[in-house]
């Protein structure tokens, strides 16, 4: 899976590995999105976020599975190739490569748009590109780099959500989470897809699995464990923004950063400052931790002739995926053009929702092929957890694609038909 003369290395401790998959879930969506979250739901969003959460672990536990029998960069891609076959495979990693595509220019756009706000002189995309390029050039100097990097930004942007949630608590009234089903039964369930997103980033350890230095059944315990961290944050994050003012307000502003008003509340211009700053390093850590899982995920899937071989290049002295995190970069500048954030979101969240459900089904397809597999750790109550987390993900996956609106839809079919003929025209041939 790498390069004859070139590797990657294990610079990835217990710990950066922890802060690079809650980073990479907790973003700034908790806050830019905050508005579209409750005017989809209503304060019952809270229980998307619970049932995305409980689907998440669900395939998580997969995740860990598979990981721990092939801790091999390229993660979904190598396990459905090896349970299911060569092409579903490489629609896989294919359609994960559109997750990774379109979440590094949205968090770009986000940070943009965070910045234009603070200082309306700067340019938006400007200021998105600029970050693309950093974080490119950060990965390219080094995993170790990296990780101490995200390990920083990721301290202080639970730090900052920590010193809101705790400030709030006491000021939240519960007459504003009424109605508490303010969009119905509906509403919860639409909000799921969107929801599970927000747990997007248990995946960056299947990809950069060879780069961490512990041993593997240790390893894979992060995942289910970052997915409850990370869901506590979220849910107090939500019961506080819809409890210091009644939610339809938050609901309906147009404000870019709308979380900003409750924040005032709970702690004055000194809540804009903290939100501000926990929402940055949110951004950087999402930004810094899709960066080394999308490399990880073009390298192997390079490395085994996928797409083409340049991609797998690994850089002698700083033992990185160099030309894939160029690519990543590039995609992250031109996408900072690109005006339609919640279109990029739900496109991700469509992608990523396929994957999971391939995965599940590679986990139940290689109990059977491969019964003597080394499995490090073995999913308890099977094969239960994989079908939970298939039926979980279907109906989830149809409703995230029935709320693609013709951008999205375009990106979404147009990348796999593009795929599919790619394979079809230049792969199969070879």
């Amino acid at each position: 899976m790498l390069n004859e003369k070139t590797t990657l290395v294990r610079g990835l401790t217990i710990v950066t590995m922890f802060t690079l998959l809650t980073g990479a879930m907790v973003g700034m969506a908790w806050a830019v999105l905050a508005n579209v979250m409750l005017d989809r739901a209503g304060p019952a969003v809270v229980l998307s976020i619970l049932l995305a959460a409980v689907f998440s672990l669900f395939i998580g536990l997969c995740y860990a599975e598979l990981c721990s029998a092939m801790p091999k960069a390229g993660g979904e891609y190598i396990y459905v190739k090896r349970g299911l076959g060569k092409f579903p495979g490489f629609f896989a990693g294919w359609i994960l490569l559109l997750a990774y595509a379109s979440m590094m220019p949205g968090e770009c756009i986000i940070i943009g748009k965070l910045v234009h706000g603070i200082s309306p002189s700067l340019s938006p995309s400007t200021t998105g590109a600029f970050v693309a390029v950093f974080f490119t050039l950060v990965n390219l100097l080094g995993v170790r780099l990296s990780g101490r990097v995200q390990f920083v930004f990721t301290l202080i942007l639970f730090a900052g959500i920590f010193i809101y949630v705790a400030a709030s608590l006491p000021k939240i009234d519960a007459a504003h989470y009424q109605p508490v089903l303010g969009r119905g039964w509906g509403g919860v369930l639409l909000m799921i897809p969107l929801s599970m997103l927000a747990f997007m980033g248990f995946d960056i350890l299947p990809q950069a699995a060879e780069e961490v230095n512990a041993p593997i059944r240790k390893m894979v315990f992060l995942i289910p464990a970052s997915i409850f961290f990370v869901a506590i944050f979220y849910i107090a994050i939500m019961m506080v923004n819809a409890g210091l003012e009644p939610w339809e307000k938050l609901a309906g502003s147009t404000a870019e950063i709308p979380i900003l008003d409750v924040a005032r509340i709970a702690l004055g211009e000194n809540g804009v400052l903290i939100i501000l700053a926990a929402g940055i390093c949110g951004l950087l850590t999402t930004i810094n931790a899709f960066m080394m899982g999308g490399s990880r995920l073009i390298m192997a899937m390079a490395n085994d002739g996928e797409i083409p071989s340049f991609l797998s290049f690994v850089h002698p002295k700083y033992h990185t995926p160099s030309v894939a995190l160029i690519f990543l970069g590039l995609m992250g500048i031109l996408g900072s053009y690109f005006s339609e954030l919640i279109a990029l979101f739900d496109t991700a969240a469509s992608s990523v929702l396929v994957c999971y459900i391939l995965v599940a089904v590679a986990v139940m397809t290689l109990r059977k092929k491969e019964p003597e597999m080394d499995r490090p750790y073995r999913i308890a109550f099977y094969p239960w957890v994989p079908i939970l987390a298939i039926v979980g993900t279907i109906p989830t996956c149809l409703i995230s694609l029935t709320l693609l609106k013709s951008t999205s839809l375009g990106i979404f079919f147009g990348w796999i038909l593009l795929g599919v003929l790619y394979y079809l025209i230049v792969r199969r041939g070879r």
